[in-house]
């Protein structure tokens, strides 16, 4: 079992050897993720620390396992309600508008601020940039397709935002997947390497 102090060790070569940072995380949370990737790939302390130190794209593997990808569109809504409210004038007054989505995951916020924007009259002079290091989720957000199950819910959180519009304005429905609209996905997605 792995104790704190080798989760200390583990994420102090992640840092030195990759240039990735993660001591931000929740301790308990990556305690939780680290053991189960270790028990999946039948190793213990010593052989995960030489894995992340010695075998070339063992990293690769360990971040897509270790990262939470939370997400959803309009997750929030009293937040975006004041984004609209309350930011939007403020951005109305720059020719230029850049967001920095960190930690993007697969895109649906990053989609619930482009829609905003769009409602503003605010996208053509936008640029989002959404962020992360796992590259699969980064895929999926340049995809911009989600199923319609999770769409109908994200309607529901839509609504909640005040907005005078229905969220299928912005995706279009094939079977039981809908994809976002192009414009919608003037979005500069970037990976973070290690």
């Amino acid at each position: 079992m792995l104790d704190y102090s080798e989760l200390d060790d583990v994420i102090e070569i992640i840092k030195n050897f990759h240039g990735l940072d993660i001591s931000g995380y929740s301790k308990a949370s990556l305690k939780r993720r680290v053991t189960r990737i270790m028990d999946i790939n039948k190793l213990d302390v010593v052989g995960l620390k030489s894995n992340l130190i010695n075998q070339e794209g063992f990293i690769h593997y360990f971040i897509p396992e270790m990262t939470v990808n939370v997400t959803e569109m309009f997750r929030d809504p009293d937040f975006y309600s004041s984004v609209t409210t309350k930011l939007f004038p403020y951005l109305e007054t720059y020719p230029h508008i850049k967001i920095w989505s960190a930690g993007c995951s697969t895109g649906e916020e990053v989609y619930s601020l482009a829609i905003l924007l769009k409602e503003a009259n605010l996208l053509n002079r936008s640029f989002i940039y959404g962020t992360d290091i796992n590259s699969q989720v980064i895929e999926k957000a340049k995809k911009g397709i989600y199923t319609l199950t999770k769409l109908k819910e994200y309607s529901e959180n839509y609504i909640k935002t005040k907005t005078e519009h229905s969220l299928s304005e912005y995706y279009t429905a094939m079977y039981d997947a809908a994809t976002i609209q192009n414009d919608l996905k003037k979005i500069y997605y970037f990976l973070f390497t290690i």
